[in-house]
């Protein structure tokens, strides 16, 4: 999260009404406020009219660009790299189903088997 939000928040100014200044879609302006995610052409530019724009409410934007830090607050949990296995139970037809339909055996054994499922 960039030190742009909390200066918002302390100056009671909108997310919104910076995103309309800049002529930028609210969900672009949560990207780079809240993720740190620049587009990828014009970031510079970009900044220059942030920075305008605060000027122009009264308000230091010296390092407005910063992160915060969480303070410990969000714990997250680093990415497992362990796939987990996550086969179903064998489903079995009932008597009556196999005799409606008429099979003689169960249809899933044997494509299981075949690609070593089952062993």
């Amino acid at each position: 999260m960039l030190k742009l939000k909390t200066l918002l928040q302390q100056h009671n100014l909108t997310q919104a009404a910076l995103a309309r200044e800049l002529d930028l879609s609210e969900a672009t302006l949560a990207q780079i406020v809240n993720h740190h995610q620049w587009p990828k052409q014009g970031a510079d530019a970009l900044k220059q009219r942030i920075r305008a724009w605060l000027s122009d409410q009264g308000i230091a934007a010296d390092d407005c660009f910063d992160g915060v830090t969480s303070g410990g607050k969000e714990k997250r949990t680093p990415p497992s790299n362990e796939e987990d296995t996550m086969l179903l139970k064998k489903q079995v037809l009932l008597p009556a189903t196999k005799k409606h339909f008429g099979l003689f055996r169960a249809p899933f054994d044997e494509r299981l088997s075949q690609k070593g499922y089952l062993q």
